[in-house]
Formats: structure tokens, C-alpha cells, sequence
């Protein structure tokens, strides 16, 4: 399907959901209201727009934009049901906030540097209202030598490491920092998820470090933490989207970023520098063209056309992930070879490549095999000529496919 008509062939409900994915500020807000009455003027399947909005996880975000439209009728059904998934993502962004300020406050007594991803921060910054992005889990990072001390202050107030942790020697937790980039937390009074990062997978070496010198100290609800510069969290907020798994695979990311664009006020040409030096020029470039098919936010004016040659594939994939029902999008990468093949690819040319010898690293690491096989620390090195067999004991004792592992 050629590009241009990806938005104008789908149903009105995706149309519609497309819509509502953000809230434009007063600049765009009449464009906005535009699509909203298009899209429901074409014939709207009212469930299926309330099936969209659950999978692209943008309940409050949708409502809010409807709601901003003067006149506009929707069946009392649809209203009723939207209007509760919007208050339930409200009701749960104020317990991820109380949540938020328990874990920051406990870091700002231990004097340890936080810093702050996505969340209830970045609702209230986009759009002055934490409650209208709806976010799965909260998530902090520290410093690689905090860890253990970030640990143990969530430990006091509640929170334990989720279902996927076991015991680990000193070699197979260095061996973890090395190759994994956060801890899963779960929270003893409710059902929220707090990940403690140390690393995001596609950084090049040296850009953490970096990233936190360039960070800026802040105060949220009385509590300190570092908030990354404006040009690092969109770099981010890129990669993060169009990576794996993801591959933009929610609107609500692209919303976020439609809501920046949109505003008028951000440095482009110098987000573009900064993602060159790093190598994550493609990332961006693929964000703002997906901007333009889907909200129509115009390509910013950057010298030399760098879209030139940004590979189709970068737009291809997004593009049917968005579209692909919520079980497609889980299994995206399974379904056949040339779908693994063709994610694999997409993968290599968004974000810089691995040296050979951190692939073959990650290759030989599974934090299963420490579980499967508990050698001690002055076997550690067996674990790498053993992975192999490790991982066929594995496939036998599941019972899936190898592709599956």
C-alpha cells in the first residue's frame, strides 16, 4: 500500500483513533477537530473505535479530545464506556504518582541521583495534566553503581523484584549488569511495575554518562530528580517507540511526540546533530515522517533532504503494526521466517550496530541458565560453551518451537 493512502484507506474507527491519540495544542486544535468530525461523519463502528483506544492504551488522551469538539454526538453506549476507561486512567495515574513520590523521596534520603523516564512526569510536562497518558509501569534510572543501594531502598517501602528473579552469585550479577539494562519491580500493595534501569539497549557506549552530565536537576511533588535536556528525551522517546519490540507499534508514542512537534518550539536541526553523533539519525527521521502520514504535522525544515534515503522499511513496519490487531503485534516477529527476517532488518537499520563481539556476548548470555545449572564462581566460564545445550533442555522441557526461545 503506497504510503500516502495508509491513513485515508483504513476504517473510520482507526481514523478516528488516530485522531485522538494526542491533544494538539490551540495551534493545531481546529486541524484536530477536523479529522475527529471526518473520521465519524464516514460511518464510525463505535466498539471497534473503543477496541482501538484500549489497544494503543489511550483512553484519557481520546476522551479529552472528543470532548474538546462543541456538538459532537456519540451514542450514550460509547460515551458510558469511554468516559469510565478514562477515569479508570486517571484513577490509576494518581496511584503511579503516589507511588512516583514514595520511591523519589526514599532516593532523595539515600542521596541517590535519579532520573526519571516516560511516567506521570512526562504526561504532566506534554500536557500539563498527568493524568492523560496512560502508562503500564513506572520507570527510574540510576547510576550502574547505585544499583544495589536503589535496591534496597525500594525493598524498604514495598516493592520487590518480580516473579522473573532468583538468587544470583556475584559473577552472575555482574554478568547481569553487563548484558541486561533493568530490574523488574512489583509493588506489595497493588499491581504496578517499577523498572530500575542502568542502561537502554540501543546506547552506544559512553551516551549514558553523557546523557546524565547534559540532565537537569528538577523538583517534582517536593522531590528532587534529573530530567533529561528536551533534545535527549526525544532521542529517546525515538528510540524507545520505533525500537524492538515495539516498532511503533502504539499511537500513543507517536502521540506524544506529534504533541511536541506540534507545539513549534522544539530544535530540530540540532535533535538531528546530536542523533548523527550518536547514530540514531534513522530513529528520528522515521518519527517525523510517521508525524506527517499520520497527523499531518509537516517534515521540519532541514537542510539536505535527510530523508532522502531513509530506508522504506523504517515507514513499512510502523505503518502495518499500527494497523495490526493487538495478538499480530505480539507475535509479529514469530509468525514466519520472512517476518523475522524482515523485523531483524528493520532493527539493524534503525539503530547502530553491535560490535561482533558484544552480539556473540549476548548471544551466549541467559539469566535461565543460572537458574538451570548453578555452578559455582570459579566455573563461571563454563556457561558460555554449555549455553548451547542449555538452550536445546530448554525447547525439550517447554515443548516450543525453537524460533519461540
Amino acid at each position: 500500500m503506497p504510503e500516502a493512502s495508509w491513513l485515508q484507506t483504513a476504517s473510520p474507527a482507526f481514523r478516528l483513533m488516530i485522531a485522538t491519540s494526542w491533544l494538539a495544542p490551540a495551534s493545531w486544535q481546529a486541524k484536530q477537530e477536523e479529522a475527529i468530525r471526518e473520521a465519524i461523519a464516514a460511518g464510525m463502528d463505535w466498539m471497534e473505535y473503543i477496541r482501538l483506544v484500549d489497544r494503543h492504551r489511550t483512553p484519557a488522551l481520546s476522551w479529552t479530545a472528543l470532548k474538546r469538539v462543541p456538538g459532537l454526538e456519540i451514542p450514550e453506549p460509547a460515551r458510558q464506556e469511554l468516559q469510565k476507561r478514562s477515569e479508570d486512567c486517571r484513577m490509576q495515574a494518581v496511584r503511579h504518582c503516589l507511588l512516583l513520590v514514595g520511591a523519589l523521596k526514599n532516593f532523595n534520603r539515600a542521596g541517590i541521583p535519579v532520573m526519571t523516564l516516560k511516567g506521570p512526569i512526562l504526561s504532566s510536562e506534554l500536557y500539563g495534566d498527568i493524568g492523560l497518558r496512560q502508562s503500564h509501569d513506572l520507570d527510574l534510572v540510576c547510576a550502574l553503581e547505585d544499583i544495589s543501594r536503589a535496591q534496597a531502598c525500594l525493598e524498604k517501602i514495598g516493592w520487590r523484584l518480580d516473579s522473573t528473579w532468583f538468587p544470583l552469585s556475584p559473577r552472575q550479577w555482574d554478568s547481569l549488569l553487563r548484558h541486561e539494562h533493568d530490574l523488574g519491580f512489583v509493588h506489595s500493595h497493588g499491581d504496578c511495575i517499577l523498572e530500575l534501569h542502568w542502561r537502554n539497549t540501543w546506547d552506544p557506549p559512553g551516551l549514558n554518562s553523557a546523557r546524565w552530565a547534559r540532565s537537569i536537576p528538577s523538583i517534582w511533588q517536593g522531590c528532587s530528580h534529573q530530567a533529561m535536556n528536551p533534545i535527549d528525551q526525544v532521542l529517546y522517546l525515538c528510540s524507545h517507540g520505533g525500537g524492538q519490540p515495539h516498532a511503533w507499534s502504539r499511537a500513543k508514542w507517536l502521540g506524544d511526540l506529534a504533541r511536541v512537534h506540534a507545539e513549534g518550539k522544539f530544535d530540530w536541526a540540532a535533535a538531528l546533530g546530536e542523533a548523527r553523533r550518536i547514530g540514531q539519525e534513522r530513529a528520528l527521521l522515521a518519527c517525523l515522517r510517521l508525524l506527517d502520514l499520520a497527523y499531518g504535522i509537516p517534515l521540519p525544515d532541514l537542510p539536505g533532504d535527510p530523508w532522502k534515503n531513509l530506508p522504506s522499511l523504517l515507514i513499512e513496519i510502523p505503518l502495518h503494526a499500527l494497523k495490526a490487531p493487538e495478538q499480530h503485534v505480539i507475535r509479529i516477529s514469530m509468525a514466519t521466517l520472512r517476518s523475522r527476517l524482515r523485523m531483524s532488518r528493520y532493527e539493524r537499520l534503525l539503530l547502530p550496530r553491535k560490535s561482533w563481539r558484544d552480539s556473540l556476548s549476548m548471544l551466549l548470555y541467559r539469566r535461565e541458565d543460572f537458574r538451570m545449572l548453578r555452578l559455582p564462581d570459579g566455573l563461571f566460564w563454563a556457561y558460555a560453551p554449555l549455553h548451547p545445550i542449555l538452550w536445546a533442555w530448554r525447547w525439550m522441557r517447554r515443548g516450543q518451537p525453537i524460533g519461540d526461545l
